[in-house]
């Protein structure tokens, strides 16, 4: 009998154990991809996949921390959006009003308070502008909820609703509530707050030299529009010397500086705080 080449019995028990070891080695491999797709994730309880999405190479990519302050400082923020779409809530003061009176700063009214940091920046505006010759008064500074209804209805007597809507703030919509804003004027506007004012050389200089203080003039010539209201050049808001570099690099006015910052008055939502007024 003549045996086929390839088919002697050596031949058949090694083609056996090829066979068997490559069953192996495919069961060991399956073995393998279910405890992979079986295992336990580490993501905590309620993570879901869309809250990780993937790069074009598989891993995952991490989610931004969520943008701006807490509710709670918000209000306290100093790039807070208050417009006339955005209030802050009648019961909101600043944490850290102080008398203008003890930082040197010349007043018509010994009472004014501003926040801190921008008191101490104020102080020294006024010292670099009295040393270049040019006289700043501050006529206006912090104006509580209440202050602001009440300034708000005596412009209304004079002019109406509707045309006090164009020259003062309702009550929670205006910035004097935050702490960090200021009205100046001088001898030369006749110490009144006005667009008199605007014609000053202390008014060329404020426009000047403010932003190194960390202030800029909130209601410009040309940005009505924008900003809701007519020009007020004695009107000046401290939002601190590094937001002022980014302002500035933007090339956008205030008003626009601050949407785009998104910084919102939520302080008052619940759970937040009203702060201490």
């Amino acid at each position: 009998m003549v045996r086929r080449r390839g088919h002697a019995p050596g031949n058949r028990r090694a083609r056996r154990r090829r066979l068997a070891l490559a069953a192996a080695a495919l069961a060991a491999l399956a073995v393998f991809v279910l405890a992979a797709v079986g295992r336990p994730s580490t993501e905590p309880v309620g993570r879901t996949l869309a809250s990780k999405p993937e790069l074009p190479d598989g891993t995952a990519k991490e989610q931004p921390a969520e943008r701006g302050p807490s509710a709670q400082k918000s209000c306290d923020h100093l790039l807070v959006l208050v417009d006339r779409e955005h209030a802050l809530p009648p019961s909101y003061a600043p944490p850290d009003l102080v008398p203008l009176r003890d930082y040197g700063v010349p007043l018509l009214d010994p009472g004014l308070l501003l926040r801190r940091e921008a008191a101490r920046n104020l102080a020294r505006l006024v010292r670099a502008a009295a040393a270049d010759g040019h006289e700043l008064v501050v006529a206006s500074a912090y104006r509580s909820y209440a202050d602001q209804r009440a300034a708000h209805a005596r412009w209304a007597s004079y002019y109406g609703d509707e045309n006090a809507g164009g020259l003062s703030a309702l009550p929670g919509h205006s910035q004097h509530q935050l702490g960090t804003a200021v009205d100046f004027t001088n001898a030369e506007a006749n110490y009144a707050v006005w667009q008199g004012f605007g014609r000053t050389a202390a008014s060329r200089w404020l426009e000047r030299n403010a932003p190194r203080y960390g202030f800029v003039m909130a209601y410009p010539m040309g940005e009505q529009e924008e900003t809701g209201y007519a020009w007020e050049p004695w009107h000046y808001r401290y939002i601190g010397e590094p937001a002022v570099r980014q302002l500035q690099r933007s090339g956008l006015g205030l008003q626009e500086f601050l949407v785009r910052e998104g910084v919102l008055p939520r302080c008052g939502e619940r759970g937040g705080s009203g702060g201490n007024g």
